[in-house]
């Protein structure tokens, strides 16, 4: 089960998929959603599944590799960095990245190192290119305070605040119902 499946939203398209999977990483205990970074095995389930997707998507090479408890460290800064950035919180720090041209003579990302370093370059490449053909603008954090879920809003206006209306969408909208019934009541 990726992280993303987990919030039982669709993932976002092409190579921004990474980055909300790394996002939805995030545990929510009030729903009994556990930190998929919690633990070294833990990330290293999880960077297996989402850099396998992502390299056969982007058709990169290279790898995390082996994840320590040094590198699990550097996963979930990168997490909040990207987070805290997501939410226009945040400037991403400095990473490399290469440009390739693949048989076909389309340019590639192509993350150099490796580890951390890897995804991070990997990351942010695939934040740059949502960021140029617009699609950086339709990934946003649910609005509940609760739940860190990262969506992709596909609605025609871009208008979403919630990953699921039926869920975190209720659950303000009482609140704000409530509120507004008390006020009027006083």
């Amino acid at each position: 089960m990726s992280a993303t499946s987990r919030f039982l939203v669709e993932p976002a398209p092409g190579g921004l998929a990474l980055v909300q999977e790394l996002v939805n990483t995030r545990p929510v205990p009030p729903y009994g959603v556990r930190d998929l970074l919690g633990t070294v095995a833990d990330a290293r389930r999880w960077t297996t599944e989402a850099v396998g997707s992502w390299k056969v998507h982007s058709a990169a090479t290279g790898g995390v590799g082996r994840v320590t408890s040094v590198e699990l460290v550097g996963l979930r800064r990168l997490r909040r960095d990207l987070e805290r950035h997501l939410l226009g919180e945040g400037v991403p720090r400095p990473v490399p990245t290469t440009l390739t041209a693949g048989p076909d003579d389309l340019l590639r990302l192509q993350p150099p190192g490796s580890g951390v370093r890897w995804l991070a370059s990997a990351v942010w490449g695939e934040v740059l290119l949502a960021q140029r053909d617009g699609r950086w603008d339709r990934l946003k954090v649910c609005r509940n305070p609760l739940c860190p879920c990262a969506f992709f809003d596909r609605s025609r206006n871009n208008s979403r605040v919630w990953h699921d209306v039926r869920t975190c969408g209720n659950v303000a909208n009482l609140r704000s119902s409530r509120a507004r019934r008390r006020a009027a009541t006083s």
